[in-house]
């Protein structure tokens, strides 16, 4: 959406709905979607969890009030899990600096291996 009038106008609505009523905007909206919608983009993996439950709490009919308070926690679980995910990201490409700096000072003929850290 490129209109920026248009998605805050849409923002300032939805915000003004009580949420039992946001999840009938969202089923609608998925149907536009399916009708009308190109592919949308895979949620990351959190992400997709989270719907994944709402979707299940949704098809048992759970309270509004309910939903709310899982999505809560998982929204706190998602903020945790992308600091750490930060974190790590950070702790190894201060580790990559180092490593890249000096080697291990025993000289030429030394037979350092290195490790890639990889951070999901």
């Amino acid at each position: 959406m490129t209109d920026a009038f248009l998605r805050r106008r849409l923002v300032r609505k939805l915000e003004a709905l009580p949420d039992e009523r946001l999840y009938q905007v969202l089923d609608y909206i998925e149907f536009l979607e399916g009708k009308y919608g190109e592919e949308t983009p895979e949620p990351d993996g959190i992400q997709k969890f989270a719907e994944g439950v709402q979707d299940k709490l949704r098809a048992h009919r759970a309270a509004p009030w309910a939903l709310k308070g899982v999505m809560g926690a998982l929204s706190v679980v998602d903020r945790a899990v992308g600091a750490a995910a930060k974190t790590a990201r950070g702790l190894a490409d201060g580790l990559a600096d180092v490593g890249g700096k000096g080697g291990s000072g025993r000289g030429d003929d030394s037979d350092d291996k290195k490790t890639k850290i990889v951070v999901d």
